[in-house]
């Protein structure tokens, strides 16, 4: 596995997390936060990803 999927792999990781993090928090800003961050990290990830299928 090359850095580059490395890195996918842990944005995409990270990404879920927040994502779960959301989806069990009671307060909302958190809710509203992880959820923000979570589409973030998936966002870097894909355009990881499209920059690595541009090579």
């Amino acid at each position: 596995m090359n850095d580059l999927q490395k890195r996918i792999d842990q944005l995409e990781a990270r990404s879920l997390e927040s994502q779960l993090i959301a989806d069990l928090a009671t307060d909302p800003e958190a809710r509203i936060y992880n959820r923000s961050l979570a589409k973030e990290l998936m966002d870097q990830a894909r355009r990881l990803r499209d920059v690595g299928s541009a090579r």
